[in-house]
Formats: C-alpha cells, sequence, structure tokens
C-alpha cells in the first residue's frame, strides 16, 4: 500500500493526487496543512529533510519531486498508462513537467500568494509570520519571511509575463492536438492543470473565452474527468485553488 503526504489537491500535491487516481491505485492518505507548517513536523522531516510535500511512500521508502514521483509511478504501475507509447510523445510530457518545475509552479505560486492575503497587515499573515520563525529548515524559512514580506512589484510582473506565456504556450498546442503532449490525457496534462486552474481566480482575463478559449475548455474539459474530480473531492477547503502556499523557488539560468 503506498502513503501519501499531501495538501490540498493543488499545485505539487494536486498533481501526485490526479496522477494516482487516473491510474486507480490506492493509497493511505495523510493530510498535511501547509498553512499550519505542518511540513516542517519532526515525523514529516523524517521523510524529507526540506519539508518538501507531496511525499510518496512506497515499500518503506520516501519519494518527493513531483515529476520524478509520476514517472515512478507510471513505471511501476504501468496499467492505465499517462506516458505515450511513442519517443517523440514521452519527450513531450517530460518538456512540459520541466516547463512546469523551472517557472510556471513558482510563478503561480507567488501570483497566488499575492492575491491571497499571505502578505500585509492581516491576521493570516501575523499568524503566519510568529509560525515561521519556528521553521528549523533555513531556505524554507528565508522563503515563507519573502512571501510574507510581499514580493515586489518587479518580481510579480516577471511572474504575469511567465504565466501569460505559458498560457499562449497551451493555446498554440492546443490548436493542433487534443490534449498537451497528443490525442491521449498524460503527465503532461497532469503537470499544467493544477497551476492553470489556479488563473480563472487569480487572472481570469488570461484565461477566458475571449482571450485563451482553447486553454479554457482544456480547463474544463479536465476539471471533468472523474479521475480528477475524485482527487479534487480530497479538499479539506471549499476551494483548494483559493489557497496557496509559496512554490518552488524559480529556476535562473546563468
Amino acid at each position: 500500500m503506498l502513503n501519501v503526504y499531501h495538501w490540498e489537491p493543488n499545485g505539487a500535491s494536486g498533481r501526485i493526487l490526479i496522477a494516482l487516481a487516473e491510474k486507480g491505485l490506492e493509497f493511505t492518505s495523510h493530510y498535511v496543512d501547509l498553512l499550519a507548517l505542518e511540513q516542517y513536523r519532526p515525523a514529516v522531516l523524517e521523510l524529507s529533510d526540506a519539508g518538501e510535500i507531496p511525499i510518496v511512500v512506497q515499500d518503506g521508502a520516501a519519494y518527493v519531486g513531483e515529476s520524478q514521483v509520476c514517472e515512478l509511478l507510471e513505471e511501476t504501475y504501468p496499467a492505465r498508462a499517462l506516458m505515450p507509447a511513442d519517443p517523440r510523445g514521452r519527450w513531450e510530457v517530460r518538456v512540459w513537467q520541466k516547463y512546469v518545475d523551472d517557472g510556471l509552479a513558482a510563478s503561480v505560486s507567488e501570483l497566488a500568494c499575492q492575491a491571497y492575503g499571505m502578505c500585509g497587515d492581516n491576521a493570516l499573515a501575523a499568524k503566519l509570520r510568529a509560525a515561521v520563525e519556528k521553521i528549523a529548515v533555513p531556505q524554507q524559512r528565508d522563503a515563507w519571511r519573502e512571501a510574507l514580506a510581499g514580493y515586489s512589484d518587479e518580481r510579480l510582473s516577471q511572474a504575469r509575463i511567465r504565466v501569460a506565456a505559458a498560457v499562449t504556450k497551451v493555446e498554440a498546442t492546443l490548436a493542433t492536438s487534443r490534449w498537451l503532449a497528443g490525442a491521449d490525457f498524460t503527465l503532461a496534462d497532469v503537470a499544467v492543470f493544477p497551476y492553470l486552474k489556479y488563473l480563472p481566480r487569480i487572472i481570469p482575463t488570461l484565461v477566458d473565452e475571449a482571450s485563451a478559449p482553447r486553454t479554457a475548455a482544456w480547463l474544463r474539459a479536465v476539471s471533468q474527468r472523474p479521475a480528477v474530480r475524485e482527487a479534487l473531492a480530497r479538499a479539506r477547503t471549499a476551494d483548494p485553488f483559493a489557497v496557496a502556499v509559496p512554490g518552488p523557488e524559480q529556476i535562473r539560468w546563468g
């Protein structure tokens, strides 16, 4: 039996929960409240020394890293394939996964954190500031401090540019393909969906029928898949895309 440590079915946790549901895999769920900073409790840090969530535990071994874990699940449980059979299709999936890992995840997280009141003079930010100072992992403590201080206008502008570019990329891909990596739903769609699903709330004009009709239709189609509904039903909040925490650091080249 798999053990899965996860938060709400958005972002990184959403990727793993959707992949598990699409593959029809049973697992024991361990909900980790990231806004309560439960990811930095000793029991979790024993599995992931940076407090990285989600974590999948298989045969006593703990695995982190959403793209890598999704491919581990694919190789371990090949039924209900989420990778194309052809080499080019598999390459396309990995390009999309890297695109999410290297920039889209961080950019959406920054914009969502800013939009949902994680910074500024409010009760949530005040409560988090006190708790953040107790985080034992220095790089994680610094990331939370930065988010709670409020991202600079330049940082947020760059995040909007990256997210807009992602929508343009999705829109162009869907002009010639039903799904992001071909005719079938794959880990590419799994990787992108839990981030673009935030956009109707935080930047609605980017994904409306006028600006990105194919992306809007794709978001609806993914949302309606039975496995995706199953994954989203694991939410403990009223709307998993109305909450956010700091995401991964932006990948900077050079």
